[in-house]
């Protein structure tokens, strides 16, 4: 044999050439990260200090905390037996390998962007290809919801298990091609870390994840045999999956009865109060200002990203594709519809009635679903050119450029928050801004607890006091354990300064005791004798945690064994071309490009892309303006979403507030629509404005405030003014009330019809009487008038209304304003047909024979010119409409 043919130059391993790709868009997604601190999220601190508590816990010997002696103003809270804790347990175990916890947190939202770009390109790879496959990469990391969630809302346990969606539904489908090793163990751990990451979105994700597995089962398989050798190894990776997030919850499941968990599904935090609006869906994404605490970001998809999407719709029309590629854009547009019906109120009922997913609170949640079934459908949007060549890479290109570009106005963060993992900076935080337990309805108190002590248990500075009442020496406090020293003359029950929970076992001088909750405050109570005594008590393993634990331990150890009796990994062929690779390096010098300027020139030397409102300003309102409260807090603009609402419709008002100085306390702020009477006919009522309390607001910042005022049916269509302010919730005590200087005019539900079409003439006002209606009761006529203005009315007028008998002599009248003073005519809408009711009174006996009507001015009685169709002038310019040719 000849040396020369032998082939002894090692095979490296198949690397697919647009993977790098996917590493850049994560890159340009997390880029603003690297900057020192957090951004000044509404809940990311909370998440970053929960990352501690857990680390913390960790270095005490606890490896599965489930309670916090810090946590809810020192008197404990068991957060982590409710709230899913994978976020914080990969934290933690960066955290044994990095120099400081910030560091590992944001090594762990780097690795979610990572799966965001990276598992969305291998799920989409399969089904629409590689280039197919990287704009849904594209789309899906760029979704507008990243950017909300990243630098603005800051719920990163969610954004982490919108991040494994996909790696759960490409190992699912890979396991059930090829029932390997490496296949099984990806279903069983993606899963797993989903149901131990964040519970409402694991919660969401199982029925799509059943369906969508039903559909893999039931177009993939073709006999019998093909069945039974997979379907063992789906339905089992599913199993082992569930086992394997046993350990939290199971015990979440279980005794989330001693909690009062249900406030989640009421008041505020009920689904009905924040559903989305279809025109948001499809709203643009504005430049954010950087001096606005909470800068507009509709919850919407992204003009460029439905484009793309709607593309790739049509394409399941698109001759040449496969069964399975057709049906995975056909269950792509279906989980995209139904994701977006079920953020819009029609979808209430559902809300209503489906197991558990109440617990949601805000629908807008659907877009984690949502975006990745769009996102597959805007990569299917290349399929319309994968024949062409000379078209399939500028195609991606454009594609590509236009996700990145088109959410370039969330990319700009403003600065952020310095952080130190210090017991001193949670105990501070969790103070200073209202966030007991780091939860927002302290949903996991226990039953017991009816009015939770007023004074903290322990202050920034780390003192601690062991009981609410009497004096007590700490000797020693963990994350589930307190020990102290008291001193007593008398027997006595001891209130504890922690919250009383399943769990807690105590001990008297080395002997176990009784505890029990105390009546109301649902703290600990014990009884003690008279003397000096050690109290120690430790938070414990219930029978259902210790079951939970056993479960997920045997689910561990189950799917170790199945992935021995497995097969490894199949060899697989190259399969990348020179074509391939040639694209895939065009396209990252691309990405690249864009990430490179916009670090080292777009944000550094421009303000592209964003906002800065000078002082007392905000650029971003429609009407800007410098109304105040007293001394405390001015309205520096508003934004009417129209002026024009229909009864039964919605109105939607944006105020902008910004606090003089720092407030001491906590206001609500109002909308009110006013009638000329001064009676309130709609409002709408924001607790916190703009889900921020007051007490919180930064005076060099201003706050945008939402509301949505809701039109009842019954409202009359007439103009009302809009009134706005702010009161405090306890006592109803209003800071101030500020009227716009515009009113919104309320129209019918249904369009005005007119029995008898009478036109009429006003020329010199462009107002129109269009017809009557007259009946006759009990000496009483009903004379309905309908009138409209073809233009905006400069004054206003009174209608006279005078019944005369054959001699032309008044016998009754119904003078006054328009619709009984509810809507003057110069507030009428141009266009609108005016139901103006008149009742004039008839005595016994008198004959009437006409009714004369008209416009006339208050002050001066003069009297408007009316005129018939034809151009005559009325004389007296008086109407007459004979009263027996009009009567029903």
């Amino acid at each position: 044999m000849k040396l020369q043919s032998l082939n002894l130059k090692p095979r490296l391993p198949s690397i697919d050439p647009f993977i790098p790709v996917c590493i850049l868009f994560s890159f340009l997604l997390i880029e603003p990260m690297f900057k020192p601190g957090l951004p000044n999220t509404a809940d990311g601190l909370l998440h970053f200090f929960r990352s501690a508590l857990w680390r913390w816990s960790w270095d005490e010997g606890v490896l599965w905390p489930r309670w916090h002696t810090l946590l809810y103003y020192g008197y404990g809270y068991p957060l982590f037996n409710f709230y899913a804790p994978f976020l914080y347990i990969t934290t933690s175990t960066f955290n044994l390998i990095l120099p400081d916890l910030l560091t590992a947190f944001k090594a762990v939202l780097f690795l979610s962007s990572l799966n965001y770009s990276l598992a969305m390109y291998l799920w989409a790879k399969d089904i629409v290809g590689r280039e197919g496959a990287i704009v849904a990469s594209a789309a899906y990391t760029f979704a507008t919801y990243r950017f909300r969630e990243l630098y603005f809302q800051g719920n990163y346990a969610q954004f982490l298990a919108w991040s494994l969606y996909p790696w759960v539904l490409f190992f699912f489908r890979r396991l059930w091609e090829e029932p390997r090793r490496l296949n099984f163990t990806g279903a069983v751990f993606s899963l797993t870390a989903l149901l131990l990451c964040h519970n409402i979105s694991a919660m969401l994700f199982g029925p799509v994840l059943v369906l969508y597995l039903t559909c893999v089962v039931f177009v993939g398989g073709d006999s019998f045999r093909f069945y039974k050798n997979r379907l063992p190894a789906l339905v089992g990776a599913l199993l082992l999956a569930g086992a394997g997030g046993a350990i939290f919850w199971l015990p979440a499941l279980v005794e989330q009865h001693f909690t009062q968990v249900y406030v989640l599904t009421r008041g505020f935090f009920d689904v009905a109060q924040h559903f989305l609006r279809l025109q948001e869906l499809f709203a643009p994404s504005p430049p954010l200002d950087y001096r606005a605490t909470n800068p507009p970001m509709p919850f919407n998809f992204g003009r460029f990203h439905l484009l793309l999407a709607g593309i790739g719709t049509l394409a399941v029309f698109r001759k040449g594709l496969n069964a399975f590629q057709r049906w995975h854009l056909a269950f792509a547009m279906a989980g995209t519809l139904f994701s977006s019906f079920m953020m819009l109120p029609p979808s209430l009922p559902l809300w209503r009635h489906l197991p558990f997913i109440a617990f949601t609170e805000y629908p807008s949640r659907m877009y984690g679903i949502a975006f990745i079934f769009s996102s597959l459908l805007a990569g299917a949007s290349v399929l319309w050119v994968r024949d062409l060549p000379l078209l399939r890479l500028p195609a991606v290109i454009v594609a590509t450029v236009g996700l990145i570009i088109s959410v370039f106005s969330y990319q700009f963060p403003r600065p952020f928050l310095p952080l130190k993992a210090t017991p001193q900076e949670f105990v501070s935080y969790e103070q200073a801004n209202n966030e007991p337990g780091t939860t927002s309805a302290s949903e996991y108190l226990s039953v017991w607890t009816v009015k939770v002590p007023e004074a903290p248990a322990i202050e920034p500075g780390l003192l601690r006091k062991a009981l609410v009442k009497g004096e007590a020496e700490i000797l020693e406090v963990k994350s589930n354990f307190m020990k102290f020293k008291v001193d007593l003359h008398e027997p006595m029950v001891l209130e504890v300064a922690q919250f009383y929970f399943p769990g807690w076992q105590g001990w008297l001088d080395g002997t176990e005791i009784p505890l029990k909750p105390c009546p109301e405050s649902g703290l600990i109570c014990l009884e003690a004798p008279p003397g000096e005594h050690i109290i120690a008590l430790a938070f414990r393993d219930t029978p259902v945690r210790k079951f939970g634990k056993f479960i997920s331990l045997l689910g561990l150890l189950l799917t170790f064994a199945v992935n021995l009796w497995l097969k490894g990994k199949r060899g697989q062929k190259r399969q990348e071309t020179d074509g391939a690779r040639k694209e895939s390096s065009i396209l990252a010098l691309v990405v690249a490009g864009i990430l490179i300027l916009k670090v080292w020139w777009i944000e550094p030397h421009t303000f592209w892309f964003r906002l800065q409102s000078p002082p007392g300003k905000a650029l971003p309102a429609q009407n800007s303006v410098n109304l105040r409260l007293g001394d405390k807090v001015a309205l520096i603009g508003y934004d009417l979403e129209s002026k024009v609402v229909r009864q039964g419709g919605e109105l939607h008002v944006r105020l902008y507030w910004q606090a003089l100085k720092f407030l001491d306390k906590d206001y609500s702020s109002f909308v009110h629509l006013i009638g000329t009477d001064g009676r309130l006919y709609a409002q709408s009522d924001s607790m916190h404005p703009a889900y921020i309390p007051t007490s919180t607001w930064n005076p060099s910042l201003y706050v945008v405030d939402e509301h949505y005022v809701r039109i009842p049916p019954d409202t009359p269509p007439v103009a009302f003014s809009v009134k706005v302010g702010l009161y405090e919730r306890e006592t109803m005590q209003g800071l101030g009330t500020i009227e716009l200087s515009e009113w919104v005019n309320v129209q019918p539900r249904h369009p005005v019809k007119i029995p008898i079409k009478y036109l009429q003439l006003f020329p010199d006002e462009g107002i129109k009487l269009l017809g009557y209606h007259l009946t006759k009761g009990d000496y009483l006529l009903t004379l309905t008038l309908y009138w409209q203005a073809n233009r905006k009315v400069s004054r206003d007028f009174q209608v006279f209304v005078h019944l005369v008998d054959h001699q032309n002599k008044i016998i009754a009248q119904a003078d006054g304003p328009p619709v009984r003073g509810l809507y003057p005519t110069s507030r009428w809408l141009p266009g609108q047909v005016i139901e103006d009711v008149r009742r004039i009174p008839v005595s016994p006996g008198v004959s009437p024979e006409l009714v004369l009507v008209g416009l006339y001015e208050l002050d001066t009685l003069r009297r408007l010119p009316a005129f018939k169709e034809d151009g005559s002038r009325w004389e007296n310019d008086s109407i007459q409409i004979d009263v027996r040719r009009g009567l029903e």
